[in-house]
């Protein structure tokens, strides 16, 4: 009776944990697992080859969730996804097999400084605000761009219109090959590079970006995934406990994404990723023997993280607004 119990409240907990994930995920164009996998690693203490396992099936319910609720507001850039994702494919291949010779070398600890590296980088990339036009692009303009598009911004009430250049599509193509890298090594669905792509390569308006990276999650973390579940990595009770918190959460971010300010989007997803790099900067050190403290003071001092980073960040809202 004590086992069944234990068992339910980890399962519970699980669900918890994807009901985050799935709402900051979705809002912010993470896909969920980015937050799903250290919050499993750290809470459950699961190896992050099983945390990454359960957080690619998660991230794949989030896309097909909050993707199709975007794609029916026409946020989502259809043509900027379908160059995109043959890159973060082809990464995500490359990546999951790198990580099985790594795991099975054991030299796992190597994965948590490589996910901390990238969310401080990240971090450097999008703070810097971008402007879009909020009427029509004159065709002299429009002739510089290979892909337009425009939204309707409800929080701001005004169609917002945008253009990607082909260097800024290039560009964005290399980081989401490395992106789908990232995906397949740590098993986060390449959201946070999806990001960088979409939004400092591409120069998408951040909600754009956003939904966006959410349609092209789903196809990277369907590919990593995959091979995941072929290597074992995929434990089938705790992926569904995951899956039905991440499905809540999805929805109740669709409904949040169109009505928030990209400045409030922008300051949640900076202090998620300054979170998230402490958190596995520490995990990493200590996993692989370098620096060790006790796990109160990881938890205490992530959190002081956290709370400062977002004080901040809300503080400095119209310096990293881009309306």
């Amino acid at each position: 009776m004590y086992v069944l119990t234990q068992a339910l409240a980890i399962l519970g907990l699980i669900m918890i944990c994807g009901l985050v994930s799935g709402l900051l995920g979705a809002l912010l164009g993470l896909g969920g697992a980015v937050i799903l996998t250290p919050l499993l690693t750290v809470l459950l203490n699961l190896p992050i080859q099983y945390a990454a396992g359960i957080s690619l099936v998660s991230a794949l319910s989030t896309s097909i969730v909050a993707g199709s609720r975007f794609l029916r507001m026409g946020i989502p850039n259809v043509r900027v996804f379908m160059v995109l994702s043959s890159a973060g494919t082809t990464g995500a291949i490359i990546g999951s097999l790198m990580a099985y010779h790594i795991i099975s070398s054991g030299y796992n600890w190597i994965l948590y400084l490589i996910f901390s590296g990238v969310m401080y980088m990240a971090m450097a990339l999008v703070a810097k605000p971008r402007q879009h036009v909020m009427t029509a692009l004159p065709i002299s303009v429009r002739d510089s761009y290979v892909i337009t598009g425009s939204y309707l911004d409800q929080a701001l009430k005004v169609y917002v219109n945008y253009g990607v250049r082909r260097g800024g599509l290039m560009r964005a193509w290399g980081i989401m090959l490395f992106g789908g890298l990232i995906s397949g090594l740590l098993g986060i669905g390449g959201g946070p590079i999806n990001m960088l792509a979409l939004y400092w390569a591409a120069e998408l308006p951040i909600k754009v970006a956003s939904a966006t990276s959410n349609l092209i999650v789903g196809v990277t973390a369907a590919t990593s995934g995959t091979l995941y579940w072929f290597f074992g990595y995929i434990q089938p009770f705790m992926a569904m406990a995951s899956v039905m918190g991440i499905v809540i959460g999805a929805n109740v971010s669709t409904h949040i994404l169109p009505k928030a300010r990209g400045s409030t989007i922008k300051a949640l997803l900076l202090s998620i990723f300054s979170y998230l790099a402490y958190r596995m900067l520490l995990s990493g050190l200590r996993r692989g023997g370098i620096f060790v403290l006790p796990m109160n003071i990881e938890y205490i001092t992530s959190f002081m993280v956290l709370l400062m980073t977002l004080g901040v960040l809300f503080a400095l809202r119209k310096y990293i607004s881009e309306e």
